[in-house]
């Protein structure tokens, strides 16, 4: 199975006995298909599907980062399981000054991937069971807009939204493992601002680890959402910076 995430560490892989659609691991991870299972009920853009701490694009520019990210990979259950959490971010340059493209995402959905991969072979080998969705991504603008739907349009149409964006918010709260992408894109109301400061408290008060990725180092956070979310991303978020040109223009990252 080419498109199979397990298949580095798979002693079958590519034994045609056993390696194959009907594969339990596989069919756990990635479902018939290879975009379903808990890979595709975490939320993963599917133009990261395949991205792994073996193949990340940034190490030139960022070696620093991407050596940070493989050491992380390399022991993914433990650091989740101690609530550690990484805070990737951008240093804007002359020929980048927005920060963008320049591999956090693509990190972050790495270091998803190599997770779900080890949750897949814990849960196979029955040492530790997958009862929900170990793993989530979400976009924080998507985030944003889910919670504006509900104050917008008919009254069915506001409960509609209230119920998916609750329904949203409670597996961002249960998820071993959330990656909160491209944090402090802009302003937020009050309100808001206390629903995504209540996810990362109570993530954080649980031992649950979070990753955030931003275009903004976190004292510009602080400024744009509320000193208190900055604060408490910094004390449970090792930084980890990115600079260089914006790869998404030529369609690498």
């Amino acid at each position: 199975m080419d498109n199979c995430l397990l298949k580095s560490k798979c002693k079958q892989a590519g034994n045609l006995a056993f390696c194959g659609p009907l594969c339990y691991a596989f069919l756990k991870l990635q479902g018939e298909t290879g975009r379903g299972g808990i890979w595709g009920l975490a939320g993963i853009p599917k133009t990261y599907a395949g991205v792994t701490a073996a193949r990340l694009p940034f190490e030139q520019d960022n070696p620093v980062a991407c050596t940070a990210v493989q050491k992380y990979c390399a022991d993914v259950l433990g650091k989740v399981a101690k609530g550690c959490g990484l805070y990737l971010f951008s240093i804007p340059q002359l020929d980048n000054p927005k920060g963008t493209g320049t591999g956090k995402t693509t990190a972050a959905v790495a270091i998803l991937n190599e997770f779900m991969v080890a949750r897949t072979i814990q849960h196979v080998k029955k040492e530790r069971q997958i009862d929900e969705i170990p793993a989530l991504f979400v976009n924080a603008s998507k985030y944003q807009n889910a919670f504006n739907a509900q104050f917008r349009g008919t009254p069915e149409m506001q409960q509609a939204a209230s119920y998916q964006y609750y329904k949203l918010k409670r597996r961002m709260l249960r998820a071993e493992l959330l990656v909160l992408d491209d944090i402090g894109v802009r302003e937020a109301t009050e309100a808001y601002r206390s629903e995504f400061y209540e996810v990362i408290d109570g993530r954080i008060i649980e031992g649950m680890t979070s990753i955030y990725t931003s275009n903004l180092p976190l004292n510009e956070i602080a400024g744009l959402l509320d000193d208190r979310i900055a604060s408490r991303i910094e004390g449970a978020a090792i930084p980890v910076s990115f600079r260089g040109v914006d790869h998404r223009k030529a369609g690498l990252f």
